[in-house]
């Protein structure tokens, strides 16, 4: 198990203007691009193939960062993504080593 921060979305990001204006949250593919941008950093020979389930509880707001909480299991990574202990993500992806 290891954990890593990923930084905040900036309130200004262009994909928070759609979604929702007047209460922006942001997307859950850019909370999903922050996680493959973290397991990149820790498994650079490897790439994400799959995603094999993604469920969002909770909103993630601009200007909020989370803690990717992840374990490694062959070749899947079962993660959480956490604000102040708070799970806003949980799933599960497949790594594949890159070039294959």
């Amino acid at each position: 198990m290891w954990n890593e921060r990923a930084k905040a979305v900036a309130a200004d990001h262009p994909c928070l203007a759609g979604h929702f204006p007047g209460n922006p949250i942001v997307p859950g593919t850019l909370i999903l691009e922050r996680v493959i941008e973290l397991l990149a950093q820790r498994y650079p020979e490897q790439r994400v193939s799959e995603i094999v389930n993604v469920k969002f509880m909770q909103p993630l707001m601009p200007g909020q960062s989370f803690e990717l909480s992840a374990e490694e299991k062959g070749n899947l990574i079962n993660f959480e993504c956490l604000v102040e202990e708070i799970t806003i993500v949980t799933g599960k992806l497949t790594l594949t080593k890159t070039g294959s």
